[in-house]
C-alpha cells in the first residue's frame, strides 16, 4: 500500500486516516511521485467525504489552482458547477458503497467560471492494506479537441445525410460483392423496400429478378474492374409495362488507403426529359415535313412556265423573254418573285423581300403573293399594288406588336408602248440596260419610298420609263448588294453596274449566272448568307 506525506487543511474536519512518511522513499512511492509530476492527465484521490487528498500539477493546472497543495481538503463543489459536483459526488458515493469502478467514462466538465470542456474520466475506489475502501482516485483526460472534432463530424454526417436522403436523385453504395451498404429514401422507394435494414446487404437482383437485375450486376463488375460507368442512359418497363429512363453514373469506392471497398452509384430519372424529348422529334419531323412542302409549293411557283406575248405565241417568238435565280438560306426563304400576265400586251412583274427566314416568312410571302395575284387587272397601277399590300400587312403589325414589313418592287411591261410602269416600296432599285446607246440606268428615285408594312395608308407613286426592244432589266434583292468579303465590304451596286457593262448584249441568263459567280467571288464564299434572287426580263428586238 503506497502512503503519501500529507497534513489535513485547516478548514477540514480532522480525517480518519493518518499518512506517515516513510524514510528512505520506497521504489513505489518513487514511482508514483514520477508518474504523478510528469503525466498530462489529471490524477488525483480522495477521502470518503469526496475531498481531495492529493492531485498532480495537471489536475491543479485544470482546476485554477495555485498549485496541488492548494486543492487539498477542497471538493469539486469548490471548482465545478453544482449540477457537475453533485453528480460526481454521487459517482464516487457509488464507488465507495460497491467498489465498482467507472471506467473511460465521458464527461461534459463546467467551471464556476463558465468554462465547458469535454474529459474522459476513470475513478476507482482507493483502499488501504487491508482491503477497506478509503476513498477514490481517478484519472481524467482532456478530449476536448477530440470530442469537439466528433461533434463536428457529426454534424457534417448528419447534413451530409439529410441532404442525400432529400435528393431527388436515386444514391447507393455497394460493397465488392454488390450487395447495398447504404440507401437514400428515393433509392429506397425505387427498390420498394421499406427501410435502410431492408436494403442492407441485398443485391439487385434479389429486387429485380431477371435481366434487369443481372445487368446491373454486369455493371458493377465493370466499374469495380476500373471502367466507371459516366451519365448512361438505360431504359426499363416498369411491371405495367411503361418504358422508364434513367441516367446512370456509377464509380469505384476506395478507402483512405486507396483500397477498393465497392462503388458508389447514383441514377436520376430522366422519363419526364426522353418523352419530352421523343414528343420535340416527333412534332419537329412534322414540322420538317410540313416545311418540306411548303417549300415544294413555294418553288412549284417559283418555277411555273413563264407567259408569252402575246399569248399562244411561241417561246421563241414572245416579245418578252424571263430568266431568274433564286437561292433561299433556310427551307423557307423570304424573297420571292412572280410574273403576272395582265394582257396579251402587259405584264406584271413583283419582286419582293420580306424580312426575316424560315415559316414567317413563308407565310408573308404567300398572302403577298395571294394579294398581288387576286388584283387581276387592278395590278395595272403599281401604286395601287403596293398599297394593297401595305394594306394588308398593317393589321398583322397592330394585332401581334412584332414589325412585319417587305420591301417591294411591282413593274408593268407593256410590249406595245414599250414603257415600264413601276413603284418601289423600300426596294434596291434594278437596272435597266439600254440596247440603243448601252448606257446601264438604275431606276432610283429622289424621294425613295418606304417598305409596307411600317406606315398605314401610305400613298405610294407610280413612275414610268422607256423599256425598248433590246433593252434588258435587272431586278434583284438586297442578298446580292449586302455579300461581304472578309473585310466586310459589300459588293455593292456599283460592283453591280460594272458587271453589267462588260455583260452588255448577253443573254439573260448568262448575266444571271455571271453575276453570281461575281459576287461568290467576291465574298469567298460558295453559300450566301441571305436569300438571293434574281430577275432578268429582255425585250425582244
Amino acid at each position: 500500500m503506497v502512503r503519501f506525506p500529507m497534513s489535513e487543511a485547516p478548514s477540514c474536519p480532522p480525517s480518519p486516516y493518518t499518512f506517515t512518511a516513510l524514510a528512505p522513499e520506497s521504489l513505489d512511492s518513487s514511482i508514483l511521485r514520477v508518474l504523478m509530476d510528469t503525466s498530462p492527465d489529471r490524477i488525483y484521490f480522495k477521502d470518503r467525504a469526496s475531498r481531495f487528498v492529493r492531485n498532480n500539477a495537471a489536475h491543479a493546472r485544470s482546476l485554477g489552482a495555485a498549485s496541488p497543495e492548494a486543492c487539498v481538503g477542497k471538493t469539486d463543489f469548490d471548482f465545478f458547477s453544482r449540477e457537475h459536483a453533485e453528480r460526481a459526488s454521487r459517482d464516487e458515493q457509488e464507488i465507495i458503497r460497491t467498489g465498482q469502478p467507472i471506467i473511460s467514462q465521458l464527461e461534459r466538465l463546467v467551471m464556476r467560471d463558465g468554462r465547458k470542456t469535454w474529459a474522459s474520466a476513470t475513478k476507482m475506489p482507493w483502499r488501504d492494506d487491508h482491503g477497506n475502501v478509503i476513498g477514490t482516485f481517478g484519472l481524467t483526460r482532456d478530449v476536448t479537441a477530440t470530442k469537439e472534432a466528433e461533434d463536428r463530424l457529426t454534424e457534417e454526417r448528419n447534413l451530409l445525410r439529410t441532404i442525400i436522403d432529400h435528393l431527388p436523385s436515386r444514391l447507393y453504395l455497394k460493397d465488392l460483392a454488390s450487395r447495398y451498404v447504404l440507401n437514400n429514401k428515393a433509392h429506397l422507394v425505387m427498390l420498394g423496400a421499406p427501410s435502410q435494414e431492408a436494403a442492407l446487404g441485398r443485391t439487385t437482383v434479389e429486387f429485380f429478378p431477371g435481366e434487369r437485375g443481372l445487368q446491373a450486376l454486369a455493371d458493377d463488375q465493370q466499374v469495380l474492374s476500373g471502367k466507371p460507368i459516366l451519365n448512361q442512359e438505360k431504359s426499363d418497363f416498369d411491371p405495367n409495362g411503361d418504358v422508364h429512363w434513367s441516367l446512370v453514373t456509377k464509380v469505384p469506392l476506395h478507402d483512405t488507403h486507396n483500397e477498393l471497398i465497392g462503388l458508389v452509384g447514383i441514377s436520376h430519372d430522366i422519363t419526364r426529359r426522353k418523352k419530352a424529348e421523343q414528343e420535340l422529334q416527333r412534332r419537329t419531323t412534322e414540322m420538317e415535313t410540313d416545311l418540306k412542302m411548303a417549300r415544294q409549293v413555294q418553288e412549284a411557283f417559283l418555277n411555273r412556265a413563264y407567259p408569252v406575248f402575246p399569248r399562244g405565241a411561241d417561246h421563241e417568238a414572245t416579245a418578252l423573254r424571263f430568266t431568274h435565280r433564286y437561292i433561299p438560306t433556310t427551307t423557307l426563304g423570304g424573297d420571292f418573285f412572280a410574273i403576272v400576265q395582265l394582257s396579251d400586251t402587259r405584264c406584271g412583274v413583283l419582286i419582293c423581300d420580306v424580312m426575316g427566314h424560315g415559316v414567317r416568312a413563308g407565310l408573308l410571302t404567300a398572302l403577298i403573293r395571294g394579294v398581288v395575284e387576286e388584283m387581276g387587272e387592278r395590278a395595272n397601277d403599281p401604286a395601287h399594288v403596293l398599297s394593297e399590300v401595305n394594306h394588308c400587312l398593317m393589321p398583322i403589325v397592330e394585332q401581334t406588336g412584332q414589325p412585319v414589313f417587305a420591301s417591294l418592287f411591282f413593274g408593268v411591261f407593256d410590249v406595245v408602248k414599250h414603257s415600264l410602269t413601276f413603284g418601289n416600296a423600300g426596294h434596291p432599285p434594278p437596272f435597266v440596260v439600254r440596247s440603243k446607246d448601252s448606257l446601264v440606268e438604275r431606276l432610283a428615285t429622289d424621294d425613295p419610298e418606304p417598305a409596307t408594312g411600317l406606315i398605314g395608308d401610305f400613298t405610294y407613286t407610280s413612275r414610268h420609263c422607256e423599256f425598248a426592244p433590246g433593252d434588258l432589266f435587272l431586278g434583284y434583292t438586297d442578298g446580292v448588294l449586302e455579300a461581304s468579303d472578309s473585310a466586310g465590304v459589300m459588293f455593292g451596286d456599283q460592283r453591280m453596274r460594272d458587271l453589267l457593262e462588260r455583260c452588255r448584249g448577253r443573254r439573260g441568263d448568262e448575266v444571271s449566272d455571271q453575276l453570281l459567280l461575281e459576287v461568290q467571288r467576291h465574298s469567298g464564299q460558295a453559300v450566301f448568307e441571305d436569300d438571293v434572287c434574281l430577275v432578268v426580263i429582255e425585250a425582244k428586238r
